[in-house]
């Protein structure tokens, strides 16, 4: 008789109860001060107070939606200007040598070190954590739709040609539908650091959004609405990663 293997979604629930079950043994049971580590107990309660505007938090929501109107405009971008890079490199020879490497060496800087010239071209406000996102997502996407679009089987362009299909049909019914999958796994893995640098911006400069309520709750020693805070916008990169992850699955399918 064969045992059957438990789904992935099962095994992830169980890893996360281990987790905050460890979590919360440790932080009643340590001699770690509360101000440093807050029990999952409390951190959840405190969203739901956070979601009631119970809490101490202020102006919870405007500041949730100024970082998703900020994470929504910068993936837009992002996904946007990196497939029509990403395109451009993989349609044309002279582009792609010409460009790639600069791109590769923009890459391997920090980004982090950008973002001081980023506020004094920009000022301080929603544009720069949006270019800042857009900075980090922006490179994944372009060499994930580059590689995607390079690896098409030559045979079924041909196949294509020989049916009468031209360049437009082909890339649209032939190029594009093979290399979706790598595609979707770049624009997956670019809103993943898109969201970071909005929240990496929002929290070097404080301001509005998400990131300058994780640094209030940082600087006050709110600890249970600090760890809060970071699930709330943790749970905005899982439900960006999970529709991805489905769009992957269906296409493959």
């Amino acid at each position: 008789m064969t045992m059957r293997r438990p789904r992935p979604a099962i095994a992830r629930l169980i890893f996360v109860g281990g987790i905050l079950v460890l979590w919360e043994v440790f932080a009643r049971l340590s001699h770690v001060s509360p101000i440093l580590l807050a029990p999952p107990s409390k951190v959840f309660a405190q969203i739901f107070d956070i979601a009631l505007l119970r809490g101490e938090v202020p102006d919870f929501y405007a500041n949730a939606l100024t970082t998703i109107g900020e994470v929504v405009a910068a993936y837009a971008i992002t996904a946007a200007l990196g497939m029509l890079v990403g395109i451009a490199f993989a349609s044309s020879k002279v582009i792609g040598d010409a460009f790639e490497p600069v791109l590769l060496v923009l890459y391997a800087i920090p980004k982090i070190i950008l973002y001081p010239v980023i506020i004094l071209i920009l000022g301080i406000g929603v544009l720069p954590n949006i270019v800042f996102g857009v900075l980090l997502g922006i490179f994944v996407v372009v060499f994930n739709t580059t590689a995607g679009l390079r690896q098409v089987e030559p045979n079924y362009i041909a196949l294509a040609r020989s049916v009468g299909y031209g360049r437009l049909a082909i890339f649209i019914k032939v190029v594009l539908p093979a290399a979706a999958p790598t595609i979707l796994a770049g624009l997956r893995l670019g809103f993943g650091y898109t969201v970071i640098g909005v929240v990496t911006g929002e929290l070097l400069v404080v301001n509005t959004g998400l990131g300058s309520l994780i640094d209030w709750a940082a600087v006050n020693y709110h600890t249970p609405e600090l760890y809060a805070l970071i699930l709330i916008t943790l749970c905005i990169g899982v439900a960006g990663n999970s529709l991805f992850s489905l769009l992957e699955r269906r296409w493959v399918r």
